[in-house]
């Protein structure tokens, strides 16, 4: 049985959890080391006692490690996870709010947008030290990456360390509901070749039982009988019509990859049935309250121990020969993968996964107006992370130039000076 250690770093976010569970319900991993790491101490301490509730509760054989200070546990890690948020959930507020003063709206946020970018900025100098400390102390350790802006952030950690880093999330399986019930079959039952880069792929083929179903998922979703799915998928609905491919993902997600979905002739987006979702006072302080009352045992951890719907064990299973090697949505360095994306871009795609590591499906080229698009994505993911490392502006107002909501110059320089002050606290190299 291989005895691993996961380092988990960013312990206090939701994704702890569900990893824990998941490796607790894989006996092969009994002996491991979890170790937590995470700078805001309250946080750390919730986290700590509910995953050692986790283990005591179901008698699992895990040693449970903890420290504010990565580098106290990073040495002898075999897989570090990295799920930092910087300044959340209040920076996010911020940001959002600037944004909609220009007629920008947002309801993720994570990836794209003003707001996806202000994320960008704050959390990359910390992925890439994050990075520098893993290549210096467990070279070998390799690094799933769950941060957002997942892209940008991967390519932050593998720029300059030759670490081997896999960015994991789970969005694209939200189009498998639809075609499942579009084609009266469980959404288990099917394998969506989901290809492009995170949070905007696009579905190039759909098998179940051997035979690929995605023309007549089309078929049938646009046919009299589909209008009830067809409806509640908008967004979706309209870029397949445009662009002749169909996006996989949440809707919210997709539009804020579009200058067309979110703006003050839709109501921010509400013509398209989404919300800009604000976190108040009320819901941050229940949160916290939930943590409370699972850290000190007023609340029942079942809870916790259901599947987690990630991908993280599952990979570490593959990867450490405990399970079989088999196929696995990852987000990983083009390398000619994707034809006419760049090399070095992080796209997300079908991989093999097993001891010999992982290896991305080639997919050939994507179409014209889609591989356009996306590289435009690239582009701006490398200013971006030249940006957040350097503490340069001009590189951050060329980046921003890049978002697809931004439509004025004026509006970018003005969006950026105020992001930058509101940010102050998480930026020193722009100060």
């Amino acid at each position: 049985m291989p005895r691993i250690k996961l380092t988990l770093i960013g312990a206090g976010s939701r994704f702890t959890f569900g990893v824990v569970a998941d490796l607790i319900r894989c006996p092969a991993f009994a002996g491991s080391a979890i170790a937590l790491v995470d700078t805001d101490p309250d946080a750390l301490d919730l986290s700590a006692r509910i995953v050692g509730r986790l283990a005591s509760g179901t008698g699992a054989d895990l040693r449970v490690e903890r420290s504010p200070h990565r580098r106290d546990l990073l040495p002898g890690s075999d897989f570090v996870l990295n799920s930092i948020s910087v300044g959340e959930p209040w920076a996010r507020e911020r940001d959002v709010a600037i944004g909609e003063r220009y007629g920008i709206y947002q309801p993720t946020s994570q990836t794209v947008g003003p707001a996806g970018f202000a994320r960008g900025l704050r959390v990359i100098p910390h992925a890439g030290a994050i990075a520098r400390d893993v290549a210096d102390l467990c070279p070998d350790a390799i690094v799933l990456n769950l941060a957002n802006p997942l892209s940008a952030v991967c390519r932050s950690m593998i720029r300059g360390t030759g670490l081997t880093v896999i960015g994991l999330c789970e969005q694209w399986k939200v189009t498998l509901r639809p075609f499942g019930e579009t084609l009266n079959a469980s959404p288990d039952a099917l394998d969506c070749l989901s290809v492009g880069i995170n949070h905007l792929t696009w579905a190039l083929a759909l098998h179940h039982e051997g035979r690929d179903l995605l023309p007549e998922a089309l078929r049938r979703l646009h046919a009299p009988g589909g209008k009830p799915i067809l409806d509640a998928l908008p967004v979706s609905r309209e870029i397949y019509d445009a662009f002749g491919l169909w996006p996989t993902g949440t809707e919210d997600h997709i539009a804020e990859f579009f200058p067309y979905f979110l703006t003050p002739e839709t109501r921010g987006g509400a013509a398209y049935g989404l919300v800009t979702r604000h976190t108040t006072q009320e819901q941050a302080d229940a949160r916290r309250a939930e943590r409370h009352a699972l850290a000190d045992g007023k609340t029942p951890i079942d809870s916790l121990l259901g599947p987690s719907g990630e991908s993280a064990v599952e990979i570490i299973s593959a990867l450490t020969g405990v399970s079989e090697p088999g196929l696995q949505t990852v987000n990983v360095p083009n390398a000619g993968l994707i034809d006419n994306l760049p090399e070095d871009a992080v796209v997300e795609l079908p991989a093999h996964v097993g001891p010999a590591g992982v290896r991305g499906l080639k997919v050939g080229p994507l179409p014209q107006p889609v591989a356009q698009f996306l590289s435009a994505r690239a582009a701006q993911h490398e200013l971006l992370v030249d940006a957040a490392l350097s503490g340069d502006r001009r590189l951050a107002l060329q980046g921003l130039l890049l978002d697809a909501q931004i439509v004025s110059l004026s509006a970018a320089r003005s969006i950026l000076s105020e992001s930058l002050t509101a940010n102050a606290e998480w930026l020193p190299k722009f100060q």
